[in-house]
């Protein structure tokens, strides 16, 4: 049986950290428990039931079981579905993480480990590139990342410490300990993907071809995100300030490597639209050039408006995204829970103090809270102690590019 184990950097940086695994009981996460308890980290397990068909609630019950008997915590979290929800694997995963970085914040958790390995890293590369990713899609999945999902999953890591086990040795230390796991029916189900992917990468292998290869060059691709990320980093702290809501951006200062400015770019209209997914690499780069153009006078993209302000560039939310326009309905009012923090348009964390508030906006796309007759500013609700509100631009550059960002001080511009 092929050695596994955690690496020691990794116990080294999380042994005194508190951590939430998720767990299915399938081999490869149960195995990760077992390595887990073996180190000695401080961890729950977070058993998510999709609900999604017969038998789930036994499989979870199972799985909670297996940390149990390791001496560790386990949560079971089922997850509702409404009659029109889409249930379909993206909504799914979408689903699942949600609720996993929910169970993170209560447990004060910083960050969700899942047991993705060597295996999953092979099968994901080989399916983006079949989908026609460009080289970023191609990296992968990172060992370390924030939380792929927004706003629910700002300020929480998600460390993947298997990608470099393959899925076979994992089960052969389950066995040699005794361990049972769960075969998800799922996994050998021919209309996902990733099950094709999986038995053509199997076919491939028994002919030769050694599928760690992909995932060894996916992490070379890593490699060059995460550089170029410490450079998308440092371009914005040169040439960017953040006010509330809005990003001011110096165009004399906007000057670097192309795929440097084209990160940043990227990151800065999501985080100004309050966007979960960035925009399209292939629409920022024709936005790109136009940014410096003389006669530049504005643009939108990705649900944000770039507009021109004494020789700048001010990024912001676009207001017909909200006020609605041909084939874009107005957003919605959002009423908020009293004490309950609740994030309005993926951009404004809000804590109401008292119960019966909503949220809406104004005839130029501003926040405003109304209850009965009362129509107050975002600034008279916080100064007359209705609510207390962060606007999350900050917190949204920092979940693309990670928690060590830093900037010039917070301003207010427009």
């Amino acid at each position: 049986m092929t050695s596994v184990s955690l690496d020691q950097a990794f116990i080294h940086r999380w042994k005194n950290a508190p951590l939430v695994l998720a767990l299915s009981g399938g081999g490869d996460s149960t195995a990760l428990l077992h390595l887990l308890a073996d180190s000695g980290a401080r961890f729950r397990a977070v058993v998510i039931d999709h609900a999604l068909r017969d038998g789930s609630s036994k499989d979870a019950n199972r799985a909670a079981m297996f940390a149990e008997a390791r001496g560790v915590g386990a949560e079971i979290v089922t997850l509702t579905w409404t009659g029109n929800s889409a249930r379909g694997q993206e909504a799914s995963r979408r689903a699942r993480y949600v609720a996993l970085c929910d169970a993170a914040r209560r447990s004060g958790a910083e960050a969700i480990l899942t047991a993705h390995t060597a295996d999953d890293q092979a099968e994901t590369v080989l399916m983006r590139a079949g989908a026609g990713s460009g080289w970023r899609g191609l990296a992968g999945m990172a060992a370390e990342s924030s939380a792929p999902v927004w706003p629910e999953g700002r300020g929480v890591r998600l460390l993947r410490p298997l990608l470099n086990t393959r899925r076979d040795d994992l089960r052969a230390l389950l066995r040699a300990r005794g361990a049972a796991w769960i075969e998800d029916p799922a996994n050998t189900n021919p209309r996902f993907e990733r099950v094709r992917v999986r038995a053509q990468l199997s076919e491939l292998e028994r002919s030769g071809f050694d599928s760690a290869r992909l995932a060894r060059t996916a992490g070379r691709l890593r490699t060059l995100a995460d550089s170029l990320d410490a450079e998308a980093r440092a371009l914005i702290a040169q040439a960017a300030i953040i006010g509330q809501g809005e990003i001011k951006l110096a165009r004399a200062a906007w000057r670097g490597a192309e795929l440097v400015c084209q990160r940043a770019l990227a990151v800065l209209l999501a985080a100004a639209a309050g966007a979960e997914r960035l925009a399209e690499a292939e629409a920022v780069a024709r936005l790109m050039p136009r940014l410096t153009e003389e006669g530049f006078r504005g643009a939108t993209l990705g649900g944000a408006a770039l507009v021109a302000a004494n020789g700048d560039v001010v990024l912001k939310r676009d207001p017909g995204a909200l006020l609605g326009r041909a084939g874009v309905a107005a957003i919605a009012p959002l009423h908020l829970p009293p004490r309950i923090e609740t994030v309005w348009d993926g951009r404004l964390a809000v804590n109401a103090n008292e119960a019966g508030w909503r949220v809406t906006i104004d005839d130029q796309a501003r926040p405003i809270f109304e209850r009965g007759q009362a129509v107050l500013s975002l600034a008279e609700a916080i100064s007359g102690g209705v609510v207390e509100a962060t606007w999350l631009t900050r917190a949204a550059i920092a979940h693309r590019l990670g928690p060590d960002f830093a900037m010039s001080p917070s301003i207010s511009v427009g």
